[in-house]
């Protein structure tokens, strides 16, 4: 049997990933309290994704007096499949994700307000999230890494991509996993945060009626502790890399 297209393409775009997991099985990553930067900006795909991904280490941030804003791509419209109020599923799940990054200290939110789920971009997100990064002058940028097997998560790479070329900004990306397992080259240990993240993370009941993530969080998050921390504690894995590096790797595999 002829595998789908698509799961071949798939397989050839991510060898080097694939290649890149071999070498961290040899070199683990490094394991740091957080990563540097006291101007954080979040991208986050969906309602849910920066809590999901980086809930912890973003809590760590404000712990340390760090700044943290986040910006949202999509409206929340298409995930909630019991509601059928299109505008009514966008509210709740906006409300949802004010109420969960609110519990984690932070309150600085802005909304793109991309349709969830569709692959055309609209020219004017660029644009905004162009302006909001010349705004917030961040020193580190969390965004989910390009391998993510989720279309909204790849496209706010895309729309990254773009919205930087004609304005490279001096800071570091936190490239986190939500869907797909990242290969790693920093850690972070969130066992003394942990239960904070999953107070954060129970805000979000419009999504928890229909996938455990409280299962799916802990069990990746217990996952991730077995670099450097032997399994005995929970944590957040990231590809940490200066923003030109990342935007370089974007090159090969922003359409994908």
């Amino acid at each position: 049997m002829t595998p789908p297209l698509k799961f071949v393409q798939y397989l050839k775009t991510h060898v080097s990933i694939f290649k890149q997991g071999r070498r961290a099985a040899l070199f683990p990553p490094t394991l740091v309290i957080k990563p540097e930067g006291a101007h954080v900006l979040v991208l986050s795909p969906h309602f849910d994704d920066e809590i999901i991904g980086c809930g912890g280490t973003l809590y760590k941030h404000i712990q340390a007096g760090d700044r943290v804003s986040v910006v949202y791509l999509t409206d929340g419209t298409n995930g909630t499949p019991d509601i059928q109020d299109k505008k009514e599923a966008g509210q709740i799940r906006k409300k949802e994700s004010v109420t969960a990054t609110e519990s984690l200290g932070i309150t600085d939110l802005y909304f793109l307000d991309e349709i969830e789920g569709h692959i055309d971009t609209n020219p004017k997100t660029v644009v905004h999230l162009r302006q909001l990064i010349q705004k917030l002058h961040p020193t580190l940028i969390y965004l989910p890494w390009f391998g993510e097997n989720h279309s909204d998560h790849r496209k706010i790479n895309r729309i990254f991509f773009e919205g930087t070329q004609s304005m490279v900004p001096q800071c570091n990306i936190a490239a986190y996993e939500v869907w797909t397992p990242l290969p790693p080259n920093i850690i972070v240990d969130i066992g003394t945060v942990f239960e904070k993240k999953m107070e954060a993370l129970e805000c979000f009941k419009s999504q928890l009626k229909h996938n455990n993530y409280r299962r799916v969080v802990s069990g990746l998050n217990a996952y991730n502790s077995r670099y450097c921390l032997n399994g005995e504690s929970y944590a957040e894995a990231f590809l940490y890399l200066p923003i030109r590096d990342y935007l370089k790797i974007l090159t090969t595999y922003k359409n994908v």
